[in-house]
């Protein structure tokens, strides 16, 4: 007799699971679901968008929304259905700003079911980073950045019966803020190797442009890239134009080639000698762009910010800092060494080929256990 299949319900924003170019979290929330199908559940999606009202319109203009875009109404009485006809005990929550719908839909059903949050990152240390930017900070954003705590707190500590989070260092931040139970899944290493023929000298970074990490990450590494007297091409991949062409207009070695599908992505990644991940702070999430290099087995530049989330067999493309002047040293000596280049894509493998995902899947399995006993 076939067994069956336990069935939990996953909550998502639509454009998470609906989508053309995939980014982070797009990339994540498939991980989600391929980890808990791994673990030998059925998952059982329903996809949410949120309510935008003039006054929310507004909010989001003057920068004070926090958390608040997400209504239940029109999704409540199908979430009840589900879950009452398919006996599901385990709820997740695609990124924590859903969570406040479970205040909504435990009195209408059993007491045992539980809500899992599933993190992309904590939203008030990015916030900080961001204000911080100039020397004062405003009155109103030191506001906001109190809220986003208070909140935050009371998603941890009230909404929900367990998070997960998609790096180490994020969990000991959820457990600051009130969560109880906590559990940490790695980014999902495949293999999917490209047939790789690298151009000399040539270094390439994908990802959001006008994202404050990623744009502060290039701009600082090409810096000390300029101050090294780097002799190669950094081409950069992603959006908006504006910022693609600003850095290509400010350091003479970079080429903006702008947005790309998966599959030109690929190829133009193919010639990069060297795919960098330059990231200089601790911020939202984990930097799923590098798993793209590891499953392509490239060779990959990174930090000690940018590997977080990863259960790496071998380190050694990771610099032990989160220093640019640092990262662009160890780009200038491996593109003058063809053997460091071929190391550091060996490496890349390796760690791709030893990632079991079995092992975590059967984790996860274990922990989520632990909760509906609870």
């Amino acid at each position: 007799m076939k067994h069956q299949k336990e069935s939990v319900l996953f909550i998502s924003d639509k454009v998470f699971v609906d989508y053309t170019i995939p980014g982070g979290v797009q990339l994540c929330t498939n991980e989600f679901i391929d980890y808990l199908e791994t673990a030998g559940y059925e998952v059982n999606l329903i996809k949410v968008s949120p309510k935008i009202t003039f006054l929310r319109k507004i909010r989001r203009k003057l920068q004070i929304e926090t958390y608040e875009f997400y209504d239940i109404d029109q999704w409540l009485s199908d979430i009840v259905e589900i879950i009452r006809s398919r006996q599901i005990k385990l709820v997740f929550f695609n990124q924590v700003n859903l969570a406040h719908w479970s205040a909504a839909i435990k009195p209408q059903i059993s007491v045992d079911v539980k809500f899992i949050g599933l993190s992309h990152g904590n939203e008030s240390g990015d916030y900080l980073h961001d204000i911080t930017q100039t020397p004062i900070t405003s009155i109103l954003k030191t506001w906001r950045l109190g809220k986003y705590l208070v909140k935050e707190k009371a998603i941890f500590s009230t909404h929900l019966d367990a998070v997960v989070t998609i790096s180490e260092n994020e969990r000991y931040i959820d457990q600051w803020l009130g969560a109880q139970n906590t559990f940490y899944l790695p980014r999902i290493l495949k293999n999917d190797f490209l047939d790789w023929h690298p151009i000399p000298n040539t270094i390439g970074f994908v990802g959001t442009l006008n994202h404050l990490p990623n744009f502060k990450g290039i701009d600082q590494l090409a810096i000390c890239l300029q101050q090294q007297h780097f002799k190669g091409i950094l081409k950069l991949v992603g959006s908006p134009d504006q910022t693609g062409k600003l850095l290509a207009e400010k350091y003479p070695f970079i080429r903006y080639i702008g947005a790309l599908t998966p599959q030109q992505l690929a190829a133009e990644a193919s010639t990069w000698c060297l795919f960098l991940n330059p990231v200089f702070w601790y911020a939202r999430g984990s930097s799923t762009k590098l798993s793209q290099a590891f499953n392509w087995g490239l060779p990959v530049a990174t930090t000690l910010a940018g590997a977080r989330g990863y259960d790496l067999s071998n380190s050694a493309s990771v610099i032990n800092s989160n220093e640019p002047a640092e990262m662009a040293e160890l780009i200038i000596n491996t593109l003058n060494s063809e053997n460091a280049i071929d190391t550091l894509k060996q490496i890349s493998e390796e760690n791709t080929l030893q990632f079991n995902l079995a092992v975590w899947a059967t984790r996860l399995k274990a922990f989520l256990d632990h909760i509906k006993k609870r």
